[in-house]
C-alpha cells in the first residue's frame, strides 16, 4: 500500500518534540523514570490509556482508550493527538524502558540533521545512518520499543496491524514511500520484551494473526528477501 508523501522539513525550524507511551500501569516505576529523564515538560506527554481505573502521573496528556487491544491504533491516536497540539516530531516509547538525559534530543537531532521521516536506536549488525531502498534483502531497522517520527509528514502505523508487525510496515513504508530511517547510537534499556505478549494467548494469536497480514501486503519483498539470502548466503 504506497502512500502520499508530504512535504518535510518543518520539524527543524520548529522544533516541536513531543511523547507518546500507550500504558497499562503495569510499568509505573520505569514510567516516571522516563517522564524525569527525557528532558520534555509533561505537557507535551501523552499518555494513552488503555485500562481503566490505572492512575498516572499528573501533568501528562491523558488519553484513555479502553477498545480491544492495538498498540498500532494507540501509537496512532498519540501521534495525531501530539500534531493537534503543534508537534513537528513525536517520539514514541514502551513503558518498560529505561532511556538517559539525551536519549531524545540525540533522535531528533539525527532525525532533523538527515532529513530522515522515522529515528530509531540502532540494531546490531545494521550499519548506522540513513536507510532507504533497496529493501532487498528485506532486514528491519525500526526498534518497535523506541523510535521518533517527523510529524510533518502523513507517515503513520497501520491499525490493520494490532499488535506485531505493525513497525516491520512502518518500517518498509518509511524506506519504500518516505525518505528512510536514521539508525542512531543512543543509549536505553528495554526491561521487559515480549512478556505481555507471551502471558496472553490472545494476543499471541492476534500476532499470528498479523504475521499473516504482513505475508499477504510484502509477499514479493519476502520472497525475493529468501532468494536473494539462498543465492548470496546471507
Amino acid at each position: 500500500m504506497t502512500q502520499r508523501m508530504s512535504p518535510r522539513g518543518t520539524a527543524s525550524r520548529q522544533g516541536g518534540l513531543y511523547m507518546t507511551i500507550p500504558t497499562a500501569g503495569s510499568h509505573v516505576d520505569l514510567l516516571q523514570g522516563i517522564l524525569d529523564t527525557c528532558g520534555l515538560p509533561h505537557e507535551r506527554v501523552l499518555l494513552i490509556r488503555t485500562r481503566p481505573d490505572v492512575v498516572l502521573p499528573s501533568g501528562c496528556v491523558v488519553i484513555d482508550d479502553f477498545d480491544t487491544p492495538n498498540i498500532q491504533r494507540w501509537w496512532k491516536r498519540g501521534i495525531d493527538e501530539s500534531v493537534a497540539r503543534g508537534a513537528t516530531a513525536v517520539a514514541v516509547l514502551n513503558d518498560d524502558l529505561r532511556i538517559e538525559a539525551d536519549t531524545l534530543q540525540r533522535l531528533h537531532s539525527e532525525l532533523v540533521t538527515t532529513g530522515a521521516t522515522v529515528a530509531t536506536p540502532s540494531r546490531p549488525g545494521l550499519r548506522l545512518g540513513v536507510h532507504t531502498r533497496p529493501l532487498v534483502p528485506y532486514e528491519p531497522v525500526i526498534w518497535g520499543c523506541l523510535w521518533m517520527v517527523d510529524a510533518t509528514t502523513d507517515l503513520r502505523p497501520d491499525p490493520r496491524y494490532v499488535w506485531w508487525y505493525g513497525d516491520n510496515d512502518l518500517d518498509i513504508r518509511a524506506r519504500r514511500d518516505y525518505s528512510g530511517i536514521v539508525s542512531c547510537d543512543v543509549v536505553y534499556e528495554h526491561h521487559f520484551p515480549g512478556v505481555g505478549t507471551s502471558k496472553s494467548p490472545e494476543l499471541i494469536r492476534q500476532s499470528d494473526l498479523d504475521a499473516a497480514t504482513f505475508q499477504a501486503d510484502y509477499s514479493r519483498l519476502l520472497t525475493l528477501s529468501r532468494w536473494h539470502r539462498r543465492i548470496f548466503k546471507s
